[in-house]
């Protein structure tokens, strides 16, 4: 937790670059229970005992807006043994770097133009104070300050920087003028005694008389300073600042009219956090948000991965970030209070899961965007040696559709001086097939974003995106290696179909010159020639990589029986996948049908869609492959069994 605090300008000391700060005055704060669901207000005591100040007076660090990721924030260290607490507030003597990366904020400091200071504070004990009528309050009767961080808004008003003498400086009499009157509020009653407590049972028994000393404010209103004060700590903002302001004057607002006011205001924007709409070609302010977010984990997984600059840039300021310090951001930055909040209990949060509900989050938009991309862009870059081979379509359903093969089209007829066209038939295939979907959920889950998953970002989708663009692989050349039985109830590779050869051979001049033979005699159904029907390709896998290599090398020949016509002729493909010794040929599918791989019309591709989990804690990215292969003609392809 922290609260705000402010430094004494006029105390600074030249010879040890050091100036005295009040870090607290326990000034009372406005909070929100997540658990309990309602106000409260939370008061620091500074009673004997209270406060553990045996970090504090160790050097504990002098932060730039509690900001502890790393030593370049620190700014300056806390004099050991300059700490205490006593007169209702905590002071001590910080000393201040003088290296050049900080020489700015120090110089501002030391002028007295950055006068606030915030303690960042943990509690041990609370005690919990309950009037009937009132707001409850939670007061921090064992407490220990982790750090000082000088900032632009303080939470605690009468803590800032201390001058040498009261009278002069900066505007010490608004300070202390705020501390006065809030010493004034606790006290049971409307008396100038200021005298200590004997012991801390008569302070906690004076809060609850608080508010009768409030009233007499009424006529009077409470002053600017005052409401600018307390809207400062509760974060409403410095436009509903001014608008109290402007209401007080024309009808005067007691301290509980002005805590009501904040609630509610409070109530409203956690409700429904409002949205800033900036034109441009990036959207909203949120849009661009959830993109830098996005950007900033890709990039922290793999430093590799292609943004732009203008992307590389918006995403540097979250580049440092672990996913529950992005939790907290986002929250913040949505008018959601993280303070008090548990681990799993902000991840769900930011994730979405409030007060029993599940509602839409850009921090969980941000992060399944993310793996999304991550996801298309591993299916988009694996490897796919089927490529050459194929022709792409899309189907409408997922009904078995028929092939129209390019070799049945009917022959063009001559058409004599004023006769008619006459009509031809296209006749499919006989060979037909349909799609058939395929999938898998990732989800992002509040244990790996409070574990820092990195994998969410880098490894599982890029597998993701592999396995998916592999099983269209797989598709493609099982078509080859499974021999599958075509319409005529013959096998892909027979004899009958005139692609399969009569013995296995080692990949030669003749068995190359034989194959393309084979291919280049094929016949339509018609008995027509098949011009396009020409081998394009030859495949092979790893074990004939080798010797294919081999017999499509060019060579310098003084003979032109021993020129290598099939150097440039032919393009080879290896693929894993086929094994032993067999090796194939294949046309062009731009001039003749070999296999075709369709996706569903309107997602060609992997799609990705990202749903709230109701199951898990958490929000799940499903990747989905509506997808289908056939071979549409025999006569595309032929099969050697090798040797």
């Amino acid at each position: 937790m922290m609260r705000a605090a402010e430094t004494r300008p006029a105390s600074y000391r030249e010879e040890d670059n050091s100036i005295e700060i009040v870090w607290t005055t326990g000034a009372r704060v406005l909070r929100f229970d997540w658990w309990d669901d309602e106000y409260y207000f939370e008061e620091l005591s500074l009673d004997d005992g209270a406060v553990r100040l045996e970090r504090l007076n160790a050097g504990a660090p002098l932060l730039d807006s509690h900001i502890s990721r790393g030593l370049a924030s620190v700014i300056g260290s806390v004099v050991p043994g300059s700490a205490s607490v006593g007169n209702g507030e905590g002071t001590a003597r910080v000393r201040l770097a003088s290296t050049p990366d900080v020489a700015d904020s120090v110089a501002k400091i030391r002028d007295g133009i950055v006068r606030n200071v915030s303690v960042g504070y943990s509690v041990h004990s609370f005690t919990r104070i309950e009037n009937e009528g009132e707001r409850p309050i939670m007061r921090a009767t064992d407490w220990e300050p982790m750090e000082l961080s000088f900032v632009a808004i303080p939470a605690d008003a009468g803590a800032q920087s201390r001058s040498a003498d009261p009278a002069q400086g900066g505007n010490p009499c608004i300070i202390r003028g705020a501390a006065a009157t809030r010493k004034e509020h606790e006290m049971p009653e409307p008396t100038p005694s200021v005298a200590p407590a004997p012991a801390p049972t008569p302070a906690l028994a004076a809060a609850p008389a608080a508010e009768p000393t409030l009233q007499p404010q009424r006529a009077e209103g409470i002053s600017a300073t005052r409401i600018r004060s307390i809207c400062s700590r509760s974060d409403v903002g410095d436009s509903f600042a001014l608008d109290l302001i402007a209401r007080n004057e024309a009808t005067p607002m007691s301290e509980a009219d002005l805590t009501d006011a904040i609630a509610t205001q409070l109530e409203s924007t956690r409700a429904r956090p409002a949205l800033r709409i900036e034109v441009g070609a990036t959207g909203t302010e949120e849009e661009s948000h959830q993109r830098a977010i996005g950007d900033a984990m890709l990039v922290r997984s793999d430093p590799m991965f292609n943004l732009t600059p203008e992307q590389a840039s918006a995403a540097r300021e979250f580049r440092g970030l672990t996913l529950m310090e992005l939790a907290r951001d986002y929250l913040e930055r949505s008018g959601i209070s993280a303070r008090g909040m548990g681990r799993l209990e902000l991840a769900g949060a930011a994730l979405g899961f409030r007060n029993g509900a599940m509602v839409t989050s850009d921090f969980a938009n941000a992060l399944s965007s993310a793996v999304n991309r991550r996801v298309r862009s591993a299916y988009e870059a694996a490897p796919q040696t089927f490529a050459p081979i194929v022709s792409r379509g899309t189907l409408p359903d997922f009904k078995p559709a028929s092939i129209v093969g390019l070799g049945d089209a009917p022959q063009l007829q001559l058409v004599l001086e004023n006769a008619e066209f006459t009509y031809g038939a296209l006749s499919d295939t006989g060979m037909s097939y349909a799609l058939k979907t395929y999938g898998k959920i990732i989800a992002i889950t509040r244990q790996a974003i409070i574990n820092d998953d990195k994998s969410l970002f880098s490894r599982i989708p890029t597998q993701f995106g592999r396995k998916a663009a592999d099983l269209e692989s797989d598709l493609v050349w099982g078509m080859l290696t499974s021999n599958p039985v075509m319409a005529d109830s013959i096998a892909l590779f027979h004899a009958s179909h005139g692609n399969l050869a009569g013995s296995g051979s080692a990949i030669s001049l003749s068995a190359l010159a034989a194959a393309e033979q084979a291919m280049l005699t094929q016949t339509s159904p018609e008995g027509n020639y098949i011009s396009g029907n020409r081998p394009a390709y030859l495949i092979v896998g790893p074990a004939k990589k080798v010797e294919a290599q081999q017999a499509l090398a060019a060579v310098v020949a003084n003979d032109t029986q021993k020129v290598n016509i099939f150097a440039g002729a032919l393009q080879l493909i290896v693929e894993p996948r086929i094994t032993g010794n067999q090796w194939y040929l294949s046309a062009d599918p731009a001039a003749f049908d070999t296999i075709e791989l369709s996706h569903l019309d309107g997602q060609e591709g992997l799609y990705l869609e990202t749903q709230n989990g109701f199951d898990i804690d958490g929000v799940k990215t499903k990747a989905r492959l509506d997808v289908g292969a056939a071979v549409i003609d025999h006569r595309g392809f032929y099969k050697n069994p090798g040797a």
